[in-house]
């Protein structure tokens, strides 16, 4: 545990960079934005969700760009302007005046000015201090996005009742900033094994155009891509599909909140067991839970103890997934370009992220139900399963001092 002893403060300060970056904030609050937005300029669902759709797939440009910066500048740096360009980024959401076209570039924009903020950045300085302890120390990392996932959606919904939709995007992105900046500032620090710290000795890493070359890159970028798919659809649509089903705004808002707290569970449980046990056969394991919570929404009447079960199975999936990126990234690539190589494949699961909303609101628009996605998606998390199962060992190599 010396680890943790002598990193605690930088792991504090990416637990809660993690938790206020874009990835966090964005995926648990924006089903609670579509109908008060929507009403207000006459929208579909679907045209809602298109915002979040390119804010996602933008990752295609800046995820492997913050990447290269990270690697370059030092993730320190790189996460202090993703946070400040965090909360620029929702300040120009709220002053929207009805344009479907400045809605989109808003969320371009947010895509840029926080890319920072994206969980390499956290998992990068992560790296540098952590070994032995990795995916523990990633899994308390990666665990801010479930607080967030706990506390957003019921502070979201106060401000959106109390103050209005906009005053919300204001709250959450100052918000966000204030909370997490001063910790960064004051406590993030590179490690020894951080490629930006002096002294640093890497023993391994693969560039980002030799990680391409290996089968296992395209196994992982596609395993995340149909994770994502899946995933982020049904927490994005998780409000809308309990209000089809009778559900008060206030009490959904309350369910998705089972989401953050199993998110919490999910990654250090998850992170614990990276440590010891191999990571592929781990998730072919956790990838059961999205079926459960898919084949409950799409085949029993939505009570509360369904609502309950479906968000604590889904909130388990939820908080392995970018565990599993940032430590099977590691593991199979090292850490001297890890940024990079992070980033690419990264860009698998912000585009399926970012597709996903709306086609599961598209297609509930089309068969008048969500029960056809929701089938779907469990099919294709049974095959994502498989392809997990094909990657093999770890390569012999680690970081050295």
């Amino acid at each position: 545990m010396d680890e943790f002893k002598h990193g605690w403060k930088p792991l504090i300060a990416c637990i809660l960079g993690t938790a206020c970056g874009i990835i966090a904030i964005t995926l648990y609050t924006q089903g609670l934005f579509v109908d008060p937005v929507s009403d207000a300029f006459g929208w579909t669902d679907a045209q809602f969700y298109g915002g979040f759709s390119i804010l996602m797939i933008a990752g295609l440009i800046t995820a492997p760009i913050a990447g290269q910066l990270a690697d370059k500048y030092g993730a320190r740096r790189v996460g202090i302007v993703g946070l400040i360009g965090h909360a620029i980024g929702y300040l120009l959401l709220s002053i929207n005046g009805g344009s479907l076209l400045v809605w989109y570039l808003s969320f371009f924009l947010l895509a840029v000015f926080a890319a920072g903020s994206l969980p390499l950045t956290w998992t990068a300085i992560i790296n540098g201090w952590f070994v032995k302890r990795r995916g523990l120390a990633i899994g308390f990392t990666m665990a801010g996005s479930g607080l967030m996932a706990l506390v957003a959606p019921p502070f979201t919904e106060f401000l959106i009742s109390e103050w209005g939709w906009r005053w919300a995007y204001r709250g959450i992105g100052i918000g966000a900033l204030v909370l997490a900046l001063p910790f960064v500032l004051l406590w993030l620090k590179p490690g020894s094994s951080d490629p930006s710290s002096q002294g640093a000795s890497i023993a391994w890493g693969l560039s980002r155009k030799e990680a391409m070359r290996t089968y296992k890159f395209w196994a992982l970028g596609f395993g995340f891509f149909f994770m994502a798919l899946t995933i982020s659809g049904l927490v994005s649509n998780f409000v809308p599909i309990l209000i089809q089903n009778d559900v008060s705004r206030v009490e959904a808002a309350g369910l998705v909140s089972f989401i953050g707290l199993a998110v919490i569970v999910g990654r250090l449980s998850v992170g614990y067991l990276m440590d010891r046990f191999w990571a592929p056969g781990i998730t072919a394991c956790i990838l059961l839970m999205p079926i459960i919570a898919l084949l409950l929404l799409a085949n029993l009447t939505i009570t509360t103890a369904v609502a309950i079960t479906a968000a604590l199975t889904l909130g388990l999936a939820a908080g392995a997934t970018l565990d599993l990126i940032a430590f099977l990234t590691s593991r199979y690539y090292g850490t001297k370009h890890y940024g990079s190589v992070f980033g690419a494949i990264f860009t698998f699961f912000t585009v399926a992220a970012g597709l996903a909303p709306p086609l599961f609101a598209r297609s509930n628009e089309f068969a008048g139900s969500y029960t056809p996605i929701l089938i779907a998606s469990a099919g294709i998390l049974s095959i994502t399963i498989v392809l997990f199962l094909t990657l093999g060992k770890y390569p012999e190599k680690e970081l050295v001092s």
